[in-house]
């Protein structure tokens, strides 16, 4: 390469380089609107105080290091020594762990936010001093908890199926199925056969109908099962039983005016389920339940009993999602919210926020007017430049 063709690459370079104010304003405006629809939900508070509940998780990679078989390579841990797996909420996922390499969790049952706890010191990043949850600073003891209620599992390295694999949506082709049950997800060639995706709202996996029995026993017409034969669903039958059903009594219809004095009391005994022996002898399968079905699960005393002692209540009973609470002013410029903040101070806090406005615009002209003057093209260490004389001229 001649030194002349060197020059006009060089210059070429320049100009790719170069941003104009138009072009900045347009990308910020675009990254504004990114962040609005990833992140509309507010981040000041922490789930912690409301308990064990059912809600969005993150897991963090930078503060945790997983096991010799989960590490996965260009993910760098903050951490010397393997830990436990964590997770936490989604505010702390922002105020706390921005930086990081962080894993969606998506929702999962009965779990405490465990950042800040024993489990989960965050590790120094831009704008915060690590170890320490940002939103919960004033909590003794925190650092001492556990939160053994929680249950974790290989999804809190990023690991996902029973194929046991890292989760890339870069490089995932398939669709993946979240189990009603465990919360797990699992690819659908894993699976096997799969019923329409219109033709059923909720997916239990065989790894769950195997360890629960109460779901083996499950005889409604609001689900199809899913015969499982060398790893893999090769047949569905849809609105079957898993056993015959028609040797039982039929359920009586529910009167729908009020029992006056007498107490109604809940049955003894359970016409859904045949002898346990031949229950367990079927085939595995998984189970895809139609809308609706949560209705048809027994609740006669003895499967009320099993689903409790299971922590099986979700069965039964309607979940509430600790959702994060929807931030109106997500859908605002910087400049609108900025605008609406200052409406919001009182006179005198409203002066002194104008009349610092004004010195640092009068102060940035200044300093731009040579560049304007010359034709020179503004960098980003001149911007940086300014700031820092900035923050010296105010201290």
């Amino acid at each position: 390469m001649t030194a002349a063709s060197k020059n006009e690459s060089d210059a070429d370079s320049s100009a790719d380089a170069i941003v104009t104010a138009c072009g900045y304003l347009t990308a910020q405006a675009n990254l504004e609107r990114e962040a609005a629809e990833v992140l509309s939900g507010k981040f000041d508070e922490c789930t912690f105080d409301q308990g064990y509940v059912h809600q969005p998780l993150y897991a963090c990679l930078t503060c945790t290091r997983p096991p010799e078989k989960y590490c996965q390579d260009g993910i760098l841990n903050n951490v010397e020594q393997p830990s436990e797996p964590a997770g936490m909420c989604y505010s702390c996922s922002i105020e706390c762990h921005t930086g990081h390499h962080i894993v969606e969790l998506f929702t999962k049952r009965h779990f405490r936010c465990d950042c800040g706890t024993q489990r989960l010191l965050p590790q120094a990043s831009e704008g915060s001093s690590g170890q320490c949850c940002q939103l919960k600073k004033l909590r003794t003891g925190l650092r001492n908890i556990n939160n053994s209620g929680n249950t974790y599992s290989h999804n809190f390295w990023g690991f996902y199926c029973r194929c046991d694999k890292f989760y890339d949506a870069s490089t995932e082709s398939g669709e993946m199925i979240q189990c009603f049950v465990c919360n797990d997800w699992f690819h659908d060639a894993c699976i096997g056969k799969v019923p329409d995706e219109e033709s059923y709202s909720d997916y239990i996996c065989r790894e769950c109908v195997d360890k629960h029995a109460i779901l083996r026993y499950i005889s409604t017409n609001n689900m199809i099962c899913g015969t499982v034969v060398d790893g893999k669903v090769t047949h569905i039958e849809a609105n079957s039983a898993i056993y015959d059903a028609s040797t039982y009594p039929a359920p009586v219809e529910k009167d729908d005016t009020e029992e006056p004095a007498k107490k109604k009391t809940r049955a003894t005994g359970c016409r859904q389920r045949q002898d346990s022996d031949v229950v367990d002898a079927k085939q595995p399968f998984d189970l895809f339940m139609v809308d609706g079905w949560k209705e048809h699960v027994c609740t006669c005393i003895d499967c009320m009993r099993e689903i409790e002692c299971s922590n099986l209540e979700f069965l039964v009973k309607e979940e509430d999602v600790v959702e994060p609470e929807e931030d109106e002013s997500r859908s605002e410029s910087l400049y609108e919210s900025a605008l609406r903040q200052l409406r919001t101070m009182d006179r005198a806090q409203a002066v002194d926020a104008a009349a610092a406005y004004h010195t640092l615009s009068s102060r940035l002209k200044d300093y731009l007017r040579p560049f304007a003057a010359s034709g020179k093209v503004v960098t980003n260490q001149d911007i940086h430049t300014f700031f820092e004389q900035h923050d010296k001229n105010n201290l």
